[in-house]
């Protein structure tokens, strides 16, 4: 009888289990995986490693070793509106931040922190980006 009862139960409980919704989601597809730029701020320029990436997330990590405080801006290549910009970033001090890019040509450059409206002394550094990256589907171990 116990056994029966034990039977009846786990068929019960996989039966309530196979219940829910009708609704059906559609497997969507994640974002490309981010990548990282190194992003090297001196007196006289600004280098990006890799200079070419594909269109989707990035992640800037950003080291100051010019001798005064910088804001790090990002935007197209032909101009326009900033598509980010840093806070200040102290001498030998680090940040960080993301953009999401579309396919074109970026310019990677600083002003500096006191005045922003004086022009740069600090020569920009410029990105390509491609064509999209594969989704991030397949990538294991994500956060």
């Amino acid at each position: 009888m116990r056994g029966a009862t034990i039977g009846v139960v786990a068929l019960l409980a996989f039966a309530l289990a196979g219940c829910g919704s009708s609704a059906h989601f559609a497997d969507k597809a994640r974002p490309p995986t981010p990548i990282n730029l190194s992003v090297y701020v001196s007196d006289a320029r600004v280098s990006v490693s890799p200079r070419a990436v594909g269109a989707g997330p990035v992640m800037f990590i950003i080291t100051n070793q010019a001798s005064k405080a910088v804001q790090l801006t990002v935007r197209r290549a032909t101009g326009g509106a900033a598509l980010a910009t840093t806070a200040p970033i102290n001498p030998q001090a680090t940040s960080s931040f993301s953009v999401d890019f579309r396919p074109g040509d970026y310019r990677v450059g600083t002003s500096s922190a006191q005045n922003s409206l004086s022009p740069p002394t600090i020569s920009s550094a410029f990105l390509h980006v491609g064509k999209s990256r594969a989704n991030g589907n397949g990538a294991l171990l994500e956060p």
